[in-house]
């Protein structure tokens, strides 16, 4: 009974740092209902399994996302680290070099958890967010099976990147891999990630790179996929820059994934299942070819680290 009573509360310090997402004021937290102290918002928000469910006026195409990435986080049976996500999580832990008292937030965790989880291993006080329910439901599963005790280093909530539920100056690092392409109103994400994190802390952004800069032969397969999976924009470094330091966020350094070498890379993986496993040294090796090409514009994926400025600069 104690155990499940403590799976269905929300971790003390998690309730420290959660806001209202429409308001921005406190909110005060009961058994099974988050509460905006507002008088006059009154927002309500459910406790599910001990995460706080903070959706708020879901557009048609945040619903497409929900319902989309509820069915393919569904099928996730077991926590499983491929080579992409391993080398997800060495560069964001190598570029935000994450210490044991500091705050990390994930936008866009999804049904593994593996950033929030393996950064949890390390010490930090770890959030993931995500649209999906079922998403934020199965990490929350895999971080308390991988973590035990432990797990009370995560924690997980379902809200949106626009409204982010939490207070200001929180969080000293973040990351966001592949959400703002899904983002109806991306300027309103960036303002919110610039809110949450707190002066001099360092944030990791991937997102698509504009067309233009990609290679030719990736542009149709590009099209059809971000139609599939909702992607409403890509961006070029310039324009993506000049967004974040318009919020007090600056730049201080852009990389480019996703080069030629990928493309073999991901075909072998699809056609030779052996090829991905964790000791295909010749996965890892094409990997490093690619991260080498790190300074030349045309990869798939952009990659921008940034720094928020000082108010008092």
């Amino acid at each position: 009974m104690l155990l499940k009573n403590r799976e269905k509360s929300i971790n003390p310090w998690l309730k420290e740092i959660l806001a209202c997402p429409v308001c921005k004021s406190n909110v005060e937290v009961n058994e099974d209902m988050v509460v905006c102290v507002n008088g006059e918002c009154k927002q309500r928000f459910p406790i599910i399994d001990g995460i706080p469910v903070m959706l708020t006026d879901l557009s048609a195409h945040h619903k497409y996302e929900e319902q989309y990435f509820d069915q393919e986080f569904a099928r996730y049976e077991k926590y499983v680290l491929e080579n992409w996500r391993l080398s997800y999580i060495r560069r964001i832990l190598d570029t935000l070099r994450l210490k044991e008292s500091e705050y990390y937030l994930d936008i866009g965790v999804g049904g593994s958890g593996y950033t929030v989880i393996e950064a949890a291993r390390k010490g930090s006080k770890s959030v993931g967010l995500d649209v999906s329910i079922e998403g934020i439901k199965k990490a929350q599963y895999f971080a308390r099976l991988e973590l035990g005790t432990k797990s009370e280093q995560c924690a997980f909530v379902v809200g949106l990147a626009e409204n982010l539920p939490f207070k200001a100056d929180v969080f000293d690092k973040l990351s966001s891999v592949s959400v703002l392409e899904h983002v109806p109103d991306d300027k309103q994400a960036i303002a919110e990630i610039a809110r949450v994190i707190k002066p001099l802390g360092e944030v990791f952004m991937t997102v698509p790179n504009a067309y233009k800069r990609i290679v030719p032969i990736f542009w149709l397969p590009y099209y059809f996929w971000d139609k599939r999976i909702g992607h409403l924009r890509h961006y070029t470094a310039e324009g993506l820059t000049a967004d974040f330091l318009r919020c007090n966020l600056s730049t201080k350094e852009t990389l480019y994934t996703g080069h030629l070498i990928k493309l073999f890379q991901i075909l072998l993986s699809r056609f030779h299942p052996i090829f991905e496993m964790k000791g295909s040294t010749t996965w890892w090796k094409m990997e490093e070819m690619d991260l080498r090409l790190k300074k030349k514009a045309y990869g798939l994926q952009l990659h921008l680290i940034l720094k928020k400025m000082s108010p008092h600069r």
